[in-house]
């Protein structure tokens, strides 16, 4: 479920929030359900903790291949610094841009490159995500 400011909000089975600014959910969020759904189970029937021990080491790995993902983007990123990279964008002429990697810029959704473009004698910095590159000169 999705609020009218763009969180996405879940509940527990005993109706516990979990909030959270995107469909992923974090360590933070798991570790949330798994105190409410303990502090709130029945003592005289007990959940199984092999369960939610075997669910925190799948968690753990994912999370770890998720960082490793993102660490290998960074370096992909870093390899293009100073190289000519042609993009998918096309001129009003129908050519693709071409443009010489100035920088690389990372937000909390991923990394996006600073191509400095040449455009007709008029050079200006564009940004650019690494989707975009079709081609590394």
């Amino acid at each position: 479920m999705v609020d009218a400011i763009g969180t996405s909000t879940y509940t527990t089975d005993r109706g516990t929030k979990i909030v959270s600014s995107s469909n992923d959910l974090d360590k933070n969020a798991f570790l949330k359900i798994l105190t409410a759904e303990l502090s709130n189970q029945d003592p005289m029937n007990a959940s199984d903790s092999t369960q939610y021990v075997a669910q925190m080491a799948q968690f753990a790995s994912l999370e770890q291949m998720n960082n490793m993902n993102s660490r290998m983007e960074l370096q992909q990123a870093a390899s293009m610094l100073g190289k000519t990279v042609v993009l998918n964008s096309m001129d009003q002429d129908g050519n693709p841009y071409a443009g010489l990697v100035k920088s690389i810029i990372r937000y909390s959704g991923g990394l996006s490159l600073n191509v400095e473009l040449d455009q007709n004698g008029i050079k200006s910095n564009q940004e650019y995500t690494m989707e975009d590159v079709k081609e590394i000169l």
